[in-house]
């Protein structure tokens, strides 16, 4: 009996050694794993990144020109130049008043 336990401890000993290899093996697949899937969710959040920095662009620039439009299209002399010709205004001559000065005044 002492000679089947003598081999028994290494031939346990072995499995467990193979045992932890396979472990080893497998977390390090897990790893790797994870690392493509962090690093490709990394790379399409920096593509999201920079469509959204596009379209930020894009839309100052169209804020930009919206904003000139409206200055543009509300100053007084666009105002006054739709009226004459969409509705038939017509710009009336200011009357001058006369001041009469009398003598008596001081």
């Amino acid at each position: 009996m002492s000679k089947e336990f003598q081999y028994l401890i290494p031939f346990i000993i072995l499995l467990f050694l193979c045992f932890l290899c396979l472990e080893q093996i497998k977390l390090s697949f897990e790893i790797n794993r994870l690392n493509t899937n962090q690093q490709n969710e990394i790379n399409r959040l920096n593509t999201n990144q920079q469509n959204l920095y596009i379209e930020y662009e894009d839309f100052k620039d169209r804020n930009i020109k919206l904003l000139t439009q409206f200055h543009s299209n509300n100053s007084p002399a666009t105002i006054e130049k739709k009226a004459i010709e969409t509705l038939g205004m017509v710009k009336k001559k200011p009357k001058q008043l006369e001041r009469k000065i009398e003598k008596n005044e001081k």
